[in-house]
């Protein structure tokens, strides 16, 4: 009976001996494979872009790195180690001016529970660099505050930013001292984009009234909104189209715009006309108290033949730097007599408008740079100027003609006319 106590006894001793050592085995390899998933963890996180981390504030408000991946040296410029050990070095690297405001947004989103998202500078080797940094925050039985997150150096992307922003800055500046605004309207759905200068040019309050063809004709004055749709209309055949109009604002001031427009077709195959509008008003004003001063003929008390050419070269000028700004003119012969003239420019001056530009070359030739591109109303003039002619029994020739893409000087236009 002793003897099978004591085999009892040395069998139960070795399978707890067993036991132990199975126990001690599974642990190990537990820890290995725990050991393993570190490591194939932090591998991960070496991998990503940026650096990842674990940042923990304390009740008493202390900040600790619970963990930063190996990354952050890329970005901060000191080791992970370093910044885990002395979490103070934050106030070194964050930019002076952008430190208070970190803080601010770490400390908001702990007292609201919300996603932190940040950009700021920071200062790594003597040199500036920006930083694009997101966490998740979450709140903790203890009182303390985690955010979970990551750090990416964007300075590459930042600095194409600023420099849009500083040449949208800049052009800004340039609309408002030049008086030009730039646009874009989809002819489909009527809709337009407009800078800011837009609005200044047309009296408007940005916030109260959406861009739009229809508002365009609306500010547009009455005489000038056919010329304008027709203008519209045009850029489509031509692919580049010039108007000079009126509108009016509010308080009844009128002004003078010039609009450019290129028609293009986007990548979503819509029709865009993308232009250009210049307040032209300060330079109506002048060539009217030109017209109205010296420098007219006496007979027709139009411009005389010097500064009528001016105003035709000033004009195929533009014309042959961009082909949209055409024009047309009316010129009209008749007998080359005083009282003839004076009864030919009273009719003329009858059937034009107040901004058209009449002049006499000499020789009974009377020759009117029209402000309009309207064809339809530039036809009406010539219409009714010949009726009246015709009723005075005056004998002249009068045509109406619009300026070429073959044309080499502004004379071939004059030419086609007289012809």
């Amino acid at each position: 009976m002793g003897h099978f106590a004591f085999i009892c006894c040395l069998v139960s001793g070795l399978w707890v001996n067993i036991a132990a050592y199975v126990y001690r085995q599974r642990v190990m390899l537990q820890f290995m494979d725990h050991e393993k998933q570190l490591v194939n963890l932090e591998q991960l996180a070496n991998s990503v872009p940026g650096a990842l981390y674990q940042l923990e504030r304390s009740p008493d408000g202390q900040l600790k790195f619970n963990y930063v991946s190996q990354g952050v040296e890329a970005i901060f410029g000191c080791s992970a180690e370093s910044l885990a050990n002395d979490v103070t070095l934050l106030s070194e690297i964050i930019h002076p001016d952008d430190l208070q405001s970190v803080l601010s947004s770490m400390h908001n989103s702990a007292r609201y529970q919300y996603l932190w998202v940040k950009e700021y500078r920071v200062i790594k080797n003597g040199r500036v660099s920006w930083i694009y940094g997101h966490a998740v925050t979450s709140q903790q039985a203890d009182g303390s505050t985690l955010w979970n997150g990551q750090m990416l150096d964007i300075t590459e992307r930042k600095m194409l930013e600023l420099k849009v922003e500083e040449n949208q800055r800049n052009l800004m500046l340039a609309e408002r001292v030049a008086g030009l605004g730039h646009w874009q309207l989809d002819l489909e759905t009527g809709q337009s984009l407009w800078s800011d200068t837009m609005y200044n040019l047309h009296g408007l309050d940005k916030a109260k009234v959406t861009p739009s063809l229809a508002l365009t004709i609306e500010r547009t004055h009455p005489e000038d909104r056919q010329a304008v749709t027709e203008a519209i209309n045009a850029v489509k055949q031509s692919g580049a189209r010039d108007v000079e109009h009126r509108i009016m604002l509010g308080d009844g001031e009128i002004r003078w715009l010039r609009r450019s427009g290129i028609y293009r077709i986007d990548e979503a195959g819509r029709e865009i006309i993308f232009g250009t509008t210049q307040d032209i008003t300060d330079y109506k004003e002048l060539e009217l108290k030109l017209r109205e001063t010296g420098g007219n003929d006496e007979h027709t008390g139009f411009y005389n033949r010097r500064l009528m050419l001016q105003s035709l070269q000033r004009r195929f000028s533009l014309y042959q730097a961009h082909s949209e700004h055409q024009y047309y003119i009316m010129v009209v012969r008749v007998a080359n007599n005083a009282e003839t003239l004076k009864i030919v420019s009273k009719i003329v001056r009858q059937n034009i408008q107040d901004y058209d530009t009449p002049g006499c070359l000499g020789k009974g030739i009377i020759v009117v740079l029209m402000s309009t591109l309207s064809a339809e109303q530039n036809k009406n003039c010539l219409k009714a100027t010949r009726q009246l002619l015709e009723q005075h029994e005056i004998e002249h020739k009068i045509a109406l003609e619009c300026a070429q893409i073959t044309d080499l000087r502004f004379d071939d236009v004059l030419l086609r006319a007289l012809i």
